[in-house]
C-alpha cells in the first residue's frame, strides 16, 4: 500500500471518527435539553450563546494555529477540553437546566472550530489536492451519518444515559489516532510579513462575497438545523426519526463531498448558486411538511447544498487568501455559516416557534434566501455576460 493511500485511509478514518464523536453528543444535545425540561424559547437562547461562542472560538483557535504553525498541536488539547466540558455538561444540566447557560457556550467555544482545524490539517497534508481532501472529508460526513442513525436508535432504547459511554469510547480512539498522525511542516512565513486579520480578509473580494452569501444562507437555515427536533415533534417525529433524518441526509452530503474533485469541472460560481437554491428547497419542504417524509426530503436537499458548499468554500479560500491567513479564513467561513448567522437567527426563532408555530421559521427563511440566490445569480450572469 503506497504512502498516498495510507495517508487517505489515516485521515479518512480520523475524520470519520471525529464527526461520529461530534454527532454522539452535539447531534442530540437539543433533544436532551428538551427532555431535561427546557422550553423552546430558552433552548433557542442557549444554542444562540453556543453559536456566538463558536464564532469567537473560530478566531481564537484559527489564529492560534496560524501563530503556532500547527493544526495538530492545537487539535489534540482542544479535543481533550471538548470531552471534559461535554461530559460535565451532560451530568450537570440534568441537575439544573441553568447549567446549560454556563457550560454550553464553553462547549461551543471549543467544539465546532476543531472541525475547521482538522479540515485545514487534511488540506495541507494532501498538498491542497481537492479530490483527495473531498474523499477523506466525505468519510467524515459518513461518520456523522452513521453515528446519528445508530445512536439515534440506541438512545431511543437505552435513554440518554448511554451518551457518556458512547462518546468516551470514540474519543479514546480519536485521541490515539491524532497523536500518531504526522503533520506536514508549515511553510516558512517571511518575518517582515505581519499576521493579518479580518480587515485584510475583507479586502479579498472573492472571499468577502463568499462570506456574505454564507452569512445570509446560514441565517435562513439556522433555526431549522438547530431546532430540528422541535419541528419534527410537531409533525409526528421523535429522536429515532431525527437519527434516520440525519443519516439519510448526511450520507447524501458525504457522496457529494467525496466526488467534489470531479465536480470542479462545474464553475465555482454556478456551484454557489446551486447551494443557495437547494437550501431554499429545503426550507420549502419544511414549510409544507405534514409528516416526517417531506421533512426528510428537505434534509436531502440541504445536505446536497452543504455537500457542494463545503469543498467550494475551501477551494475559494485556498485560491484567494494569503497563506499566513488560511487557517483563520477557513475557521471564519465555518463560523459565519454555522455560528454567527445562527446567533442572530436563534435570538428570535425560539420565541417565533412558540408564538406562530415551529414551521414559521422556514417561511421567514425562504424570504431571506431570496437575497443570496439573487446575489449568486447576478454574479454568475455577470461572469458570462
Amino acid at each position: 500500500m503506497n504512502d498516498s493511500t495510507m495517508k487517505f485511509l489515516r485521515f479518512g478514518i480520523l475524520d470519520f471518527l471525529f464527526w461520529g464523536y461530534f454527532a454522539a453528543i452535539i447531534g442530540f444535545i437539543t433533544t436532551y435539553f428538551l427532555e431535561c425540561g427546557m422550553s423552546s424559547s430558552m433552548m433557542s437562547l442557549v444554542v444562540a450563546a453556543y453559536m456566538l461562542a463558536a464564532f469567537l472560538g473560530a478566531f481564537f483557535w484559527g489564529s492560534l494555529s496560524d501563530r503556532k504553525r500547527s493544526c495538530k498541536k492545537i487539535f489534540i488539547p482542544g479535543l481533550i477540553l471538548m470531552t471534559v466540558l461535554c461530559i460535565a455538561e451532560f451530568y450537570l444540566v440534568k441537575i439544573s437546566i441553568w447549567y446549560a447557560a454556563i457550560l454550553h457556550p464553553l462547549v461551543g467555544f471549543v467544539t465546532p472550530p476543531l472541525g475547521s482545524l482538522l479540515d485545514a490539517w487534511m488540506l495541507r497534508s494532501f498538498d491542497h489536492d481537492a479530490a483527495s481532501f473531498g474523499r477523506a472529508r466525505g468519510l467524515g460526513s459518513s461518520g456523522y451519518a452513521v453515528a446519528m442513525l445508530v445512536l439515534g436508535q440506541v438512545y431511543a432504547i437505552l435513554g440518554f444515559g448511554a451518551v457518556p459511554f458512547a462518546s468516551l469510547a470514540i474519543f479514546l480512539v480519536i485521541l490515539i489516532m491524532a497523536w500518531k498522525t504526522e503533520e506536514k511542516p508549515f511553510e516558512t512565513v517571511k518575518r517582515e510579513r505581519k499576521q493579518g486579520g479580518v480587515k485584510e480578509l475583507a479586502r479579498v473580494r472573492p472571499y468577502a462575497f463568499l462570506i456574505t452569501v454564507l452569512f445570509l444562507t446560514g441565517l435562513s437555515i439556522a433555526p431549522v438545523n438547530n431546532l430540528k427536533i422541535v419541528i419534527l415533534e410537531s409533525i409526528g417525529g421523535d429522536v429515532s426519526i431525527l437519527g434516520i433524518d440525519s443519516f439519510i441526509g448526511v450520507m447524501v452530503q458525504a457522496m457529494f463531498i467525496f466526488i467534489s474533485g470531479n465536480l470542479r469541472v462545474i464553475p465555482s460560481k454556478l456551484r454557489m448558486l446551486l447551494t443557495t437554491v437547494f437550501a431554499s428547497v429545503m426550507l420549502a419542504c419544511t414549510w409544507f411538511a405534514q409528516s416526517p417524509v417531506l421533512f426528510i426530503i428537505g434534509t436531502l436537499f440541504m445536505n446536497i447544498s452543504y455537500g457542494l458548499m463545503l469543498p467550494t468554500m475551501r477551494e475559494i479560500t485556498e485560491k484567494n487568501v494569503p497563506d499566513h491567513l488560511k487557517n483563520t479564513a477557513h475557521s471564519l467561513t465555518d463560523a459565519v455559516y454555522g455560528s454567527f448567522s445562527a446567533v442572530l437567527a436563534l435570538l428570535y426563532s425560539g420565541m417565533m416557534m412558540d408564538t406562530f408555530g415551529p414551521k414559521s421559521v422556514a417561511l421567514l427563511g425562504m424570504g431571506i434566501m431570496v437575497i443570496p440566490v439573487m446575489m449568486c445569480l447576478f454574479d454568475l450572469l455577470k461572469k458570462n455576460a
